[in-house]
């Protein structure tokens, strides 16, 4: 019995191998290397000019579409006159507070739209200001005063809003430079 099982495997693995010999000769007849002797015919020869003017070419579409993207990014929409009030981009990695700004606001003639915004206080000429900005851009400037009062905050740097009524909100605002506070209308 040992006999006849063994030989019916034999048998069986016998006819299995040649029928995956089978699958693989019926794929590209790799024998002659033809095929990979000549994978390189018809390719065009590449001077060293040619490839770098392709370069040049490839590095000028590049900085073009950064230049596109800078373009899209903006421009800041109030520019600083000078002083610590344009200062205060170059150091825009300190930590400056964060403001979630439910509501829109009505600076002046600008309107200040829902968003959050880093609060940045700056001083010009002795007039405090409360910069909202987004990235790198101020998107709005509320007039504030200078005070002395901490407001009963544990924090140094803090935005706080209040609602005081009448459609009128109150900003207080600390750092390590001033505290201030400021009302605007929404």
């Amino acid at each position: 019995m040992r006999n006849k099982l063994t030989c019916l495997l034999s048998i069986l693995m016998i006819f299995s191998s040649a029928v995956f010999a089978d699958e693989i000769s019926s794929g590209k007849d790799w024998s002659t290397l033809s095929e990979m002797e000549n994978a390189w015919d018809g390719q065009k020869i590449i001077k060293n000019s040619e490839y770098e003017a392709i370069v040049k070419e490839l590095e000028k579409r590049k900085n073009a579409k950064k230049i596109r993207a800078e373009k899209k990014a903006g421009q800041m929409l109030m520019k600083g006159s000078g002083g610590s009030e344009s200062d205060f981009l170059s150091k825009f990695d300190e930590q400056y507070p964060l403001l979630n700004l439910t509501i829109p606001l009505k600076v002046g003639e600008v309107e200040i739209p829902v968003g959050h915004y880093k609060v940045v206080g700056t001083k010009v000429n002795g007039k405090v200001y409360l910069n909202l900005c987004q990235a790198y851009n101020v998107v709005g400037k509320i007039p504030a005063i200078e005070t002395n009062d901490d407001f009963n905050q544990e924090e140094i740097n803090f935005i706080k809003v209040e609602d005081v009524g009448n459609n009128v909100l109150k900003f207080i605002y600390g750092s390590m430079k001033f505290n201030a506070y400021a009302y605007t209308k929404y």
